[in-house]
């Protein structure tokens, strides 16, 4: 769903302080539920999101999750409602849309290919153990640019400052949780990506956690 993304889709993926949000449930070791919610710049005639990969209609996201074969995830509690112009002072789009929807699932390896960056996961005897890769943006989108697209993405980064992705893992306060990178509460695990880390520093390309269940 989220893992391959085209040049334009980057470039609008950074300019007008993108937005975006998942958290995941892990309710027992084999069931769930995914929160997410992200803000996108519209096109100027409709409510269609400018960002193909995070779309604003139910019947698209419900379509690019069943893309994935063999899963069971459930869309539902799905809102979208365009930001009023007071919420919003970016000179690039002047119009957006915020959109939030849950997936449900009975089994987690049925979130791969879904998500965005990758991730993948190891069921164990009362433990799961989740990676998440994010490539190095940059390298991936230079690697077939011409001269002008080089320019282009080097202008958007410098103009990158307070943009993040944020993640959340919540799970039974009776479970132990470790993590190589992120904040650890009581039943909770946080986590935040600057999009400037994103584009310039490969050692944020992996995250791993473990979570053992009692």
């Amino acid at each position: 769903m989220f893992r391959f993304l085209p040049l334009t889709c980057l470039l609008l993926f950074f300019f007008g302080c993108f937005e975006y949000e998942e958290t995941i449930l892990f309710r027992k070791q084999s069931s769930g539920t995914v929160e997410i919610s992200y803000t996108v710049p519209l096109k100027k005639d409709s409510k269609d999101s400018l960002i193909k990969f995070l779309p604003t209609s139910k019947e698209e996201i419900i379509t690019s999750v069943k893309k994935k074969s063999n899963n069971n995830l459930q869309v539902r509690d799905f809102t979208f409602r365009e930001l009023e112009k007071s919420e919003t002072t970016d000179m690039y789009f002047k119009r957006k849309g915020k959109v939030s929807y849950k997936l449900d699932f009975e089994d987690p390896i049925h979130l791969e290919g879904v998500l965005i960056g990758t991730f993948s996961i190891k069921s164990k005897p009362r433990s799961l153990v989740v990676k998440r890769d994010f490539l190095n943006l940059t390298d991936s989108t230079t690697i077939d640019a011409g001269a002008g697209e080089k320019k282009i993405i080097s202008e958007t980064s410098r103009l990158l400052r307070e943009g993040r992705i944020q993640f959340k893992v919540l799970f039974p306060k009776d479970s132990e949780c470790s993590s190589n990178r992120g904040f650890i509460g009581l039943g909770n695990l946080t986590y935040q990506i600057p999009l400037q880390e994103t584009l310039e520093n490969p050692d944020f390309k992996t995250w791993e956690y473990k979570i053992r269940f009692f």
